[in-house]
């Protein structure tokens, strides 16, 4: 079976400009929780999650060292998220996405998403977001599957 007998036709697309703001506002509203960047040519340029969203308002040096957060200021978190208000989807968003055609096959979807951990895929046509793979279609497709014997 091929992608585009399975895929989500209606992925939820957002531009390069959109605001940090604006950004977590739409993304609490979607389905599969994951906005598909697009250019002014509505090119794919990325894809951001709720993971990007939260990587933003944490220091990079807590990667580093766990410990570090004991002696931080009881109100950063807030404080972070006021001052990331204006950033552009641009600068938040995973760039170089990894995406699958309509005619590459479900296995491979299935594979991507599960050797690169993440919960979805960009359907794309001539770099164009045509639609979205998440698990939940995977699983709906393995329950289809199993009714059939």
């Amino acid at each position: 079976m091929k992608v585009k007998d399975i895929m989500d036709t209606s992925p939820d697309l957002i531009r390069t400009s959109d605001t940090f703001g604006h950004l977590v506002k739409i993304l609490d509203r979607v389905k599969y929780h994951v906005l598909y960047v697009v250019d002014g040519e509505d090119k794919l340029a990325g894809v951001l999650t709720e993971a990007d969203i939260i990587k933003v308002l944490i220091p990079k040096y807590l990667t580093i060292d766990e410990s570090l957060i004991s002696v931080m200021d009881k109100n950063y978190f807030e404080k972070k998220c006021r001052e990331s208000k204006d950033l552009t989807a641009t600068e938040i968003m995973t760039k170089q996405p990894i995406t699958v055609y309509e005619d590459d096959t479900v296995i491979k979807a299935a594979a991507l998403i599960f050797v690169n951990r993440i919960h979805s895929l960009p359907v794309v046509r001539d770099s164009n977001v045509v639609g979205i793979v998440p698990r939940q279609i995977l699983l709906k497709h393995i329950t289809k599957v199993l009714a059939e014997n």
